[in-house]
């Protein structure tokens, strides 16, 4: 591997830490387009899944027992369905399709989320809005590693303290992700060296992580949720750009 290669790679390794620590996993959507830089689609998707894995040992130890059990009970479901249906339709659902449709989601919400500072979604607060946006978590997790913007949503609904909002997306992206390499082996995406590349990111992985805690430690509830509405609106442009 080239010296910027290792550099790409050490760099998407340090936002995914950031990312799930600091900011549920909001900036993930960038990780596999920035490694798409330096290798094809196929590659990128089988490295970022071991370096995923990576990053949640070490938020879950970070927020241990600090997610919400209830909502995590409520979007279990969901979660579960969504990602089981991209792997069974794989090869049939449209990548691009479910990109703009998630692109527009994030670009309303979170403009109304911005512009009218008391608007919550109450639809969304409900277990049938637990069950759908669990299940496009699921489905966009699978297919683009991309299942953050649905949860940002659902959570900035219900307006969960910082550290409970990030702790339990914490564990449902690590729960997500243990199903996702049983399909993605099964799937032939995993190899050997995605997985020894990952475990040598460790060191990088564990900065990002503590720069995440610290960055999400410097916000306010009101400032935490203005923020994650903030990156639901560069995410809906990015997706809708790509």
């Amino acid at each position: 591997m080239t010296a910027t290669t290792l550099a790409i790679i050490a760099f998407v390794v340090l936002l995914t830490g950031v990312s799930k620590s600091g900011f549920a996993g909001a900036l993930g959507v960038f990780s596999v387009p920035i490694l798409m830089l330096i290798m094809p689609p196929v590659a990128a998707i089988g490295l970022m899944l071991p370096v995923l894995i990576v990053a949640d040992v070490f938020s879950l130890k970070s927020y241990w027992q600090q997610w919400d059990i209830k909502q995590l009970k409520r979007l279990q479901p969901g979660l579960l369905a969504g990602v089981i249906t991209a792997h069974i339709l794989i090869g049939w659902l449209d990548a691009a399709f479910i990109k703009t449709t998630i692109a527009i989601l994030c670009i309303v919400f979170a403009i109304r989320s911005l512009a009218f500072s008391q608007f919550t979604l109450s639809a969304l607060n409900s277990r049938i809005g637990a069950l759908s946006m669990g299940g496009l978590a699921g489905i966009t997790s699978t297919l683009i590693h991309a299942g953050g913007p649905p949860l940002i949503m659902y959570f900035s609904t219900i307006q969960l303290p910082p550290k409970r909002f990030v702790a339990t997306v914490a564990i449902i992206f690590a729960m997500m992700n243990a199903i996702k390499l049983i399909g993605f082996i099964s799937l032939g995406l995993i190899e050997v060296k995605w997985v020894l590349i990952a475990l040598a990111s460790l060191p990088i992985a564990f900065i990002g992580n503590r720069l995440g805690i610290w960055l999400q430690s410097k916000l306010n509830t009101a400032q935490f949720l203005r923020m994650m509405n903030f990156l639901l609106l560069l995410l809906g442009i990015w997706l809708l750009a790509k």
